[in-house]
């Protein structure tokens, strides 16, 4: 569980820099002008908020995982495929960041999903 939970950390704190990203400078994801304007953003400073928020939650999502919450493991599952989904909007524009960020996603999925069975207050 310590495996996913610093992950989620890992993950919130790059959806926080995404959002003040967003917020603080607009032209930053937009692609160049001979790939056209790809993104599907409708409002950077919502979808900085967005983001912000996101992270957020996902920094008291881990919280709850290290203490052993199922709730929070199933909230952090929800939350790392969001950010997955989300992350195909900045791929035209960083394809890099934006895969690493989805590989994350998907190790936290794994790594909530793939409890081991002997956490106390799991049933086997």
């Amino acid at each position: 569980m310590a495996f996913a939970g610093v992950l989620l950390l890992v993950s919130g704190l790059f959806d926080i820099i995404n959002g003040f990203v967003a917020l603080l400078d607009d032209g930053y994801y937009s692609t160049t002008a001979d790939h056209g304007n790809r993104l599907l953003i409708f409002n950077y400073d919502a979808w900085g908020w967005i983001w912000i928020f996101v992270g957020i939650a996902q920094f008291l999502t881990a919280i709850g995982v290290f203490m052993g919450s199922r709730g929070a493991r199933l909230a952090g599952i929800l939350l790392a495929g969001f950010c997955l989904v989300g992350q195909l909007i900045f791929l035209s524009a960083f394809p890099w960041w934006s895969l690493a960020t989805m590989v994350l996603s998907v190790l936290v999925i794994y790594g909530l999903v793939s409890v081991p069975r002997h956490l106390p207050g799991e049933r086997v």
